[in-house]
Parts: structure tokens; sequence; C-alpha cells
């Protein structure tokens, strides 16, 4: 079935928009995604279970992730591969540390130098989020032929890649329509 598309001025009455187009759709989906699943499901129940407490903010989930990958990062490569100012992962590891995830370290022959390193609690929690991850994306996809989440998972790669390299200005740049 083909869709019908809404072309609608913007609130300034400049350019049209094109509410059914392709940039609208993804436009929402990422707002859904980025609103309802991290705050709910993806954020909350990846870290817990029924009757837990609280779980890990999206830092302290990016932080996991980079230190399972490589531990004893410094504190200014965790900021840049998370993408925020270092003072926030100071308060993100600050809370890591209080709950037994993660501990920081002074560099040797260098002390103003300071890695962070997990703790086999933080691995635990990097395994069980990185299951209950791909239980959830895995229910999401049920109902999609293998070459449909193939074909999902390529494009969205590409996407992202797009999207991080565009936000980067390494990347193709939008242009006005004319």
């Amino acid at each position: 079935m083909a869709r019908v598309a809404s072309v609608a001025r913007d609130g300034a009455g400049g350019a049209p928009t094109d509410e059914a187009g392709p940039i609208a759709r993804l436009g929402r989906a990422w707002q859904v995604l980025r609103r309802r699943a991290t705050a709910g499901v993806a954020g909350t129940e990846l870290v817990t279970s029924p009757g837990e407490p609280g779980g890990l903010d999206p830092v302290q989930l990016d932080i996991i992730d980079l230190l399972v990958a490589r531990d004893g990062q410094r504190m200014s490569e965790l900021a840049t591969a998370v993408g925020v100012d270092p003072s926030t992962i100071t308060r993100a590891m600050h809370r890591m540390e209080a709950g037994g995830l993660a501990t920081r370290r002074p560099v040797a022959g260098d002390g103003r130098v300071v890695t962070a390193q997990l703790t086999a609690e933080g691995r635990r929690l990097h395994d069980l989020v990185a299951d209950r991850r791909a239980d959830l994306i895995r229910a999401a996809i049920v109902d999609f032929t293998p070459e449909e989440q193939e074909r999902l998972a390529d494009l969205l790669e590409r996407f992202v890649g797009s999207v991080v390299a565009t936000a980067s200005g390494s990347g193709p740049q939008p242009t006005a329509a004319g």
C-alpha cells in the first residue's frame, strides 16, 4: 500500500514539510526511541528487574561498555568517546564507585591523570544488560524475516554512521531544497 504524503508549510510560512515522508517518519521514530524506549524499557528494564532499585543512566551504561572493551581508560578518553564534558564522566564515575561498579586510580608517575577500571560487579552488570538488550531486540524483530532483520541492521548501522558523521561536520551536510 502506498503512503500518501501530507505536505504542510512550517510554522513560519516557509518551506514545505512532508509529514508522511521519510525525514518526518525517521524523526518521529527517533523521538519515540529517545523518549520512551530509553527512558522506559531500554533504560530501566535493561538494568533492573521488578522490585530492584533504580538502574544506571545512559552515560554510566556507555562507560561500562567502553571499559569492557578496554579497561583502564583515562577519564578524558571516556569523555571524548561518550561525547560529554569531562565533569559528566567524573559525576558518573562517583556514582559508579559508590555502587561498587568501577574504581578510579591515578596513573603512576602522573597523579593528574586518572584511569577507570570495572569491578567484578561492573562486569556482571554489563553481561546482564547485554543479555537483556539482546532479548529486547530479539523480541522486537521476531516478526521480521531473516532478510528483513539483516536489512534493518545494515540500514540502521549506515544511518547512525551518517548521523554521527554529519553531526561532527565530517559527513554530508543537509541542503535547502531549491
